[in-house]
């Protein structure tokens, strides 16, 4: 009993250590500290507390591009389990998978089961993280009137908190305000995210709000307040081996410099973009440099 509850205390000190380091940007220690945690609870023998370490450990997994390997498990779990919490946790993550992989349709329907365990277990946090994904799902697929309902009903559900969590949500919401014609709110939400972001101590919330503001800027025609906070972006992105936004924050940054008449610059940021993500396309920055990126980019997708 006595070596079960110091696995116990163990294991919790681990996981708290684990979801400050989400917080902080630091996901490669977080994913080595939920490791350790997973192991702590196959060594107490619990099923559902493995279960949950496992989902915790493959949430980190899956934001760095290491997740694909944890599907079948997660989606075997999400069948079989009589937990809701590993059934909303599982669909959650099955929902980010699915958005690592650009299949948005799924992305939807794990994000609405995932909201529904959420409802059903009264956890509002994790509420707000479903229809926050649920918007990010609807972004992709072209549908903003629909995603910025959820990212309002999220918002709402946070009244009065301060955290990474409704730093996001904010940038999403203002992003998509942006993409239906409401300028003035888009940058109200925007810069809200980006305070709290900074208030709260989340780098890859406030790199997520950066890059809103960048795209903001760009399509007001001012490239050098774009290029500013597209420059902050790729530097933080970078810092904490945020690939998704490190590919955005290049997009944008080309664009600006190309909206400032600096075209060498333009093409240097295309150009290393092609060589890290497209490298069999030679295309890309000539392409790129022929149209507006901001027509063609979507930060969700």
């Amino acid at each position: 009993m006595a070596d079960a509850a110091t696995f116990r205390a163990r294991y919790e000190t681990l996981k708290v250590r684990a979801s400050e380091a989400v917080k902080g940007g630091q996901l490669k220690e977080a994913l080595d500290l939920f490791d350790q945690a997973h192991e702590l609870a196959r060594r107490l023998g619990e099923p559902a507390l493995v279960d949950l370490a496992f989902c915790n450990r493959s949430a980190i997994a899956i934001r760095l591009q290491q997740g694909d390997e944890c599907v079948p498990k997660l989606r075997q779990m999400l069948m079989r389990t009589t937990n809701l919490q590993v059934a909303r946790h599982s669909a959650y993550n099955l929902a980010l998978a699915c958005d690592a992989q650009k299949n948005y349709n799924k992305e939807l329907f794990y994000a609405r089961i995932a909201y529904r365990y959420s409802v059903e277990l009264a956890e509002v946090e994790h509420e707000a993280s479903a229809l926050n994904q649920i918007g990010n799902a609807l972004v992709a697929l072209n549908d903003f009137g629909g995603a910025l309902e959820e990212y309002h009903r999220a918002d709402l559900l946070l009244a009065g908190e301060q955290s990474d969590r409704k730093a996001i949500i904010l940038a999403n919401f203002g992003y998509c305000c942006l993409l239906t014609g409401r300028p003035a709110d888009g940058f109200r939400a925007v810069i809200r995210g980006l305070r709290m972001a900074r208030r709260v101590g989340a780098p890859l919330a406030e790199s997520l709000a950066r890059l809103c503001l960048s795209f903001a800027h760009l399509l007001h025609g001012r490239p050098w307040y774009a290029l500013r906070h597209g420059s902050e972006a790729l530097e933080l992105a970078e810092a904490y081996g945020d690939e998704q936004n490190l590919k955005y924050a290049l997009l944008l940054l080309g664009e600006a410099y190309k909206q400032g008449g600096k075209v060498i610059a333009a093409r240097e940021c295309f150009e290393l973009l092609q060589r890290t993500y497209y490298p069999g396309m030679s295309q890309v920055p000539e392409m790129l440099l022929g149209v507006d990126v901001c027509r063609v980019i979507n930060l969700r997708a």
